[in-house]
C-alpha cells in the first residue's frame, strides 16, 4: 500500500524515527498510525540490540539540580559520534536520566556493576531469611536468586521503572533511543548528591 508523505511526516513527528522506518511501518500496517507506532517501537528496540556492542567514545556530561536546591546529579552519557552527542534528543535523554537519578536514587548503573563482595554479602542475608522458612535446598536457592535479582534491580538505574513512564524501565528508554538514533548509547558514571 502506498502511504502519503503527510502520514509519514505525522508518524515521524510523533516518533522521531527515520523517514524510511516510518514509511516501512505505515506500509506494513496499511496506513494505521497506532499499529505503525507499535511496529516501530518493536523494530527500533530490536535494532538497538545489534548496536550495543559498538564502541562509545563521545557523549555529554549532564547536570541536574532539583528545584529545592537539595538534590543534584552529574551523569556521563556516551555515544559513538560527536554528531549524536550534539543532537537535542540525545541531550534531552541525558537530562531526563539525570532527573530520574535525582528522583529514584539508584546506586549502580546496572546489576552487572554490583561488586561481587556486595552480592555475596546480600546473598548471605537472604539465605539466612530463607533458611528460617525451612524450605528444601533447591527451592531456597531459587528464592534467594529471585530476591537478589529484585534487590539489585531496584537499585540499578537501567532496571528501575522510568519515572516519566513507569511502564518502561530506564534501560528500555535508552534502547529506544539507540534504535531511533542508530548509534550505541551507554550510561557511564553518575553521582547523586543530597543534603
Amino acid at each position: 500500500m502506498a502511504v502519503s508523505a503527510e502520514l509519514i511526516k505525522k508518524l515521524r513527528d510523533k516518533t522521531g524515527a527515520s523517514i524510511n522506518e516510518c514509511k516501512k511501518a505505515l506500509e506494513e500496517c496499511a496506513g494505521d498510525m497506532e499499529k505503525a507506532m507499535k511496529a516501530l517501537e518493536k523494530r527500533l528496540g530490536g535494532l538497538a540490540g545489534k548496536r550495543t556492542g559498538r564502541e562509545t567514545k563521545e557523549g555529554v556530561i549532564d547536570s541536574y539540580i532539583h528545584s529545592n536546591g537539595k538534590i543534584g546529579v552529574l551523569l556521563e552519557l556516551f555515544s559513538e559520534t560527536d554528531f549524536v552527542a550534539r543532537n537535542s534528543e540525545f541531550k534531552a535523554l541525558a537530562h531526563d536520566l539525570s532527573m530520574h537519578i535525582a528522583a529514584a536514587a539508584p546506586t549502580y548503573v546496572s546489576s552487572e556493576d554490583v561488586p561481587a563482595d556486595i552480592v555475596q554479602e546480600q546473598k548471605q542475608v537472604f539465605m539466612a531469611e530463607v533458611t528460617a522458612m525451612n524450605k528444601p535446598a533447591d527451592i531456597a536457592a531459587t528464592i534467594v536468586e529471585g530476591k537478589l535479582k529484585g534487590h539489585f534491580g531496584a537499585i540499578s538505574l537501567l532496571s528501575q521503572p522510568y519515572v516519566k513512564d513507569p511502564s518502561k524501565t530506564a534501560g528500555d528508554v535508552v534502547r529506544e533511543m539507540i534504535g531511533k538514533i542508530g548509534e550505541n548509547i551507554k550510561v557511564g558514571r553518575f553521582a547523586r548528591f543530597e543534603l
